[in-house]
């Protein structure tokens, strides 16, 4: 497929890596030819780079069927998805940032291609977590005052404020990976 036929929310392979095109942003300068500068996520990382193609360049489309699955478990190997019909896997080895979010139960979008294999994952934008240990607050701690680190349920560190205790659930940005406000009882 060429590159000036992409929209945003196709999925590509690139250098043997899958990838979402997140924006395209066209640029012509003078008189040279136009250029594409194509925003992607890779999809087994997360990361997002930014990559400038000529508009009749070739790339390899993938068809994706989006659906929701719930996370099931995980072993030493690999992370399991449920849907309706099946379980699907992924290899730890590559998603190694799913951890930090997954717990059972959670619903996600999976990405599955023509073959019906899951390609990916997508995780919510908020998920909720549970506080296992985190250092007591102290006189004076406010919403506006400094961050202590707190572990979550999946093992995930991050900074809260000094009023979150142990066994409060908390809201958190999967893309950012940032505590985002306490769930009020």
């Amino acid at each position: 497929m060429r590159v000036s036929d992409l929209d945003k929310g196709d999925v590509i392979k690139l250098e043997n890596k899958i990838f979402e095109v997140i924006e395209i942003k066209h640029l012509h300068l003078g008189r040279g030819s136009a250029n594409l500068t194509l925003t992607l996520k890779n999809l087994q990382t997360g990361q997002r780079i930014e990559k400038v193609f000529k508009p009749d360049e070739k790339v390899d489309y993938l068809d994706i069927e989006r659906r929701k699955i719930v996370f099931e478990k995980d072993d030493q190997n690999f992370y399991y998805f449920k849907n309706k019909e099946s379980l699907s896997k992924l290899d730890k080895k590559l998603f190694i940032y799913l951890k930090n979010y997954l717990k059972n139960g959670l619903e996600v979008v999976g990405y599955f291609d023509e073959n019906d294999n899951l390609i990916t994952v997508e995780l919510p934008k908020i998920i909720e977590l549970k506080v296992i240990e985190t250092p007591p607050d102290f006189k004076g701690g406010t919403v506006q005052s400094n961050y202590k680190t707190a572990l979550l349920e999946t093992g995930l560190e991050i900074k809260v404020p000094f009023f979150i205790k142990e066994g409060d659930i908390i809201r958190i940005n999967t893309e950012t990976g940032e505590y985002v406000e306490r769930v009020q009882k």
